[in-house]
């Protein structure tokens, strides 16, 4: 019985000792600090996405390498560690994960010795399932002062997967949370004005292409707002069919109202034959991707979405640019504002390769992007529409003109007939 007892606790000695050896100890020493853990982290990636907690327990993980981990578009489970140890006087912390966009979490916190328990999230589950009324992910993490626990999470995705974690005070995981909001809502402020504004001038104007651009601005503001998890928060909470397809479909239906406003817009199909077939060739991906969504091969569809936007938006630059030098001078106005929205996605997708920092301000640049375009492109319709307005003006002159020239020669005919 002796013996039995000394290879268990001989067991979960070097157990715990393997753990602790293959993670990087972060040391929580200042209460007042957001503490960014993201460079700490220890991964194990599950290609067969068949192992059980117990059996990766004792498996060996990777240290990331990266300021924030970027695991991708994958099938796989993937399994972080992390080693904590709190020197401050506050053991109710929390531990937040700020990407909303998982499907599968499992958060396994260690509670005393060996013993773990075990809270599962995600889109997959509904949105009032979840402790904290929040989109991103908040954990309860319970380390009495001067010791060290271990967490695990188990994530599953069929989106890209970024790791930024923090952890901290609920005060000062709070105040993250109201600044971000604070953000978010301005963004979202400027976006409804605009389709307010826009709709106001097509039932004024009756130009239909305000009311593309209004559908446009629409399935854009989807698209920022489920990248940030808000819809699922607040539209369609328990709606698990919508959430899981809404990032294929939002931002699908975006870049093809995107592509057929550029059309109507530019006048593509007047200017050139050939650049308004290339644009509706363009569209066809994203309905491949719809469709293979539908058919769950998401990563396939994910891949097939994130190259096609790529080749849209140098190719919506290129566009106007060519029907500018035709002549259509409203499409400077094309050219200012889709640059703005490039930079942005260029900015962004930097971030996601690590060339530039994960940070506030790359994380949001798509939003500051698509909210400064929206703007612009609202003066390029009401410049396209005053040259609408000029060119009919100009043209009811020249009408007028050629009406007097006719008048005065039928005038001097009749003083010659006279005569």
């Amino acid at each position: 019985m002796k013996l039995k007892l000394i290879i268990l606790l001989t067991t979960i000695f070097f157990g715990l000792l393997n753990e602790l050896k293959s993670s990087n100890n972060i040391i929580f020493n200042d209460e007042t600090e957001l503490l960014d853990i993201s460079s700490f982290l220890s991964i194990l990636e599950d290609k067969s996405n068949s192992l059980s907690f117990e059996d990766v327990r004792n498996k060996e993980f990777i240290k990331t390498e990266s300021a924030v981990p970027n695991l991708g578009i994958s099938k796989s489970d993937f399994w972080i560690k992390i080693l904590i140890t709190n020197n401050t006087t506050r053991k109710d912390l929390f531990l937040e994960l700020s990407l909303p966009i998982i499907d599968h979490i499992e958060f396994y916190s260690q509670t005393n010795g060996k013993h773990f328990n075990v809270i599962t999230t995600g889109d997959e589950y509904p949105f009032y399932d979840r402790k904290y009324n929040d989109p991103n992910y908040l954990f309860d993490i319970d380390i009495p002062k001067g010791e060290t626990r271990i967490f695990y999470l188990k994530i599953r995705s069929n989106e890209a997967i970024q790791l930024p974690m923090k952890i901290g005070t609920k005060t000062n995981i709070y105040y993250q949370i109201k600044n971000r909001d604070i953000l978010s809502g301005i963004y979202f402020g400027i976006m409804l004005v605009m389709i307010l504004y826009n709709l106001f001038v097509y039932f004024s104007v009756r130009d239909k292409d305000y009311l593309y651009y209004v559908v446009y601005i629409i399935f854009i503001l989807l698209t920022q707002s489920s990248l940030q998890g808000y819809t699922f928060q607040y539209l369609w909470p328990n709606s698990l069919i919508i959430a899981k397809y809404s990032l294929i479909l939002f931002p699908s239906l975006s870049g093809i109202t995107g592509m057929y406003f550029m059309i109507v817009f530019l006048k593509t199909r007047e200017y050139s034959k050939r650049l308004y077939i290339i644009s509706l060739l363009l569209m066809i991906p994203y309905l491949i991707a719809i469709g293979l969504a539908f058919f769950n091969v998401f990563d396939l569809s994910q891949i097939i979405i994130q190259l096609n936007s790529g080749i849209i938006s140098i190719y919506m630059l290129i566009v106007p640019i060519i029907i500018y030098r035709k002549g259509f001078k409203p499409a400077k106005y094309f050219i200012a504002a889709w640059s703005v929205f490039l930079l942005g996605v260029f900015i962004f997708i930097f971030k996601d390769m690590e060339i530039l920092p994960f940070n506030n301000f790359t994380r949001y640049t798509m939003q500051i992007g698509s909210a400064v375009e929206t703007i612009l492109l609202s003066f390029a319709l009401a410049a396209k529409i005053n040259e609408y307005k000029r060119g009919k003006e100009e043209s009811q002159l020249q009408t007028l003109e050629v009406l007097k020239d006719n008048e005065k020669i039928i005038r001097e005919q009749n003083i010659f007939l006279e005569q």
